[in-house]
């Protein structure tokens, strides 16, 4: 089922399966600033994550003693999520722990995911609730897909995403299975302009702890999208090349990372994870801001 917001100048829409924003309408300059997915690609458009950010090591854990196995996708994104409130500005969701979700993530949860738009903004809120006696873990964020190129006539190379500021960025390396190797290296784009064509992101980059607040997908007409990441510790960023050319930019703002290679099965062992007490609450929180041009 599609739930839509809307406004003078925009047309958004969320789908309850996978509690994901399915489109992003500009009603003025008749643009899709999302990509629309492609199965042989990536089916998706801006999936919750939860409770992962990455794959796992052997896509498996142990709690309590007993295994589990999961994919790298998590729970949230192949779920059906339950209507909380919807209105023409608002629309919240919610997704919650069943005897079936146990089977292969053995905690009681809620996730409630809020999207807003107002004026020319986009957002998108996350609060994750633990519902049992024990500590929970797990990893979360949001994963969004633009489509580049978004104006009509132009062409990947006239796309580049701008940082807030110029800055060394510290990239975590991954090996074949996206698992982290604990080497790093560092980037400094120049000018802090990172170009969409030219294969830099073609097999993902993840950034550890940008000081930049922001990130602007710009078009050399001057039609832009911010992302404001809220303080998110990691950034993923990856282009998805057909033909040659980029088709899609993906920018996920990650509470998590993948396991790193060799990592520990148990998930109190794990990096990069959160640990939420009983009845603790934790949030994530995002913002498009879709320029005028």
């Amino acid at each position: 089922m599609t739930l839509t917001m809307e406004n003078h100048r925009f047309k958004v829409e969320v789908e309850m399966a996978g509690a994901e924003i399915g489109s992003i309408w500009d009603k003025e300059h008749k643009r899709e600033y999302l990509w629309q997915g492609d199965p042989a690609i990536w089916p998706h458009r801006s999936p919750v994550l939860f409770p992962l950010c990455g794959p796992l090591e052997g896509d498996r854990f142990e709690e309590g003693g007993q295994d589990y196995t999961m994919g790298r996708e998590g729970l949230a994104m192949g779920l059906r999520h339950k209507l909380v409130c919807h209105d023409k500005g608002l629309i919240c969701l919610r997704l919650e722990s069943t005897p079936q979700s146990m089977e292969s993530y053995p905690y009681r949860f809620a996730v409630k995911t809020t999207y807003s738009l107002k004026a020319n903004h986009v957002s998108s809120r996350m609060k994750v609730l633990n519902y049992g006696k024990e500590t929970m873990y797990f990893r979360c964020g949001f994963l969004t897909a633009l489509a580049v190129p978004f104006v009509p006539g132009t062409a990947p190379g006239d796309y580049a995403l701008r940082m807030e500021q110029p800055e060394a960025l510290t990239l975590l390396e991954r090996n074949e299975a996206g698992l982290l190797t604990r080497d790093t290296h560092m980037w400094e784009p120049e000018g802090g302009i990172i170009p969409i064509a030219g294969g830099a992101l073609d097999s993902g980059v993840i950034l550890k702890e940008p000081n930049s607040q922001y990130l602007q997908l710009e078009c050399k007409n001057g039609a832009n999208l911010r992302f404001y990441l809220r303080g998110a510790p990691y950034t993923f960023l990856r282009t998805t090349p057909a033909g040659g050319a980029p088709r899609l930019l993906s920018i996920g703002d990650w509470h998590g990372a993948p396991d790193f290679v060799g990592a520990p099965a148990a998930w109190d062992k794990k990096e990069n994870v959160i640990a939420l007490g009983a009845m603790e609450e934790y949030y994530v929180h995002q913002t498009i801001v879709i320029g005028d041009k």
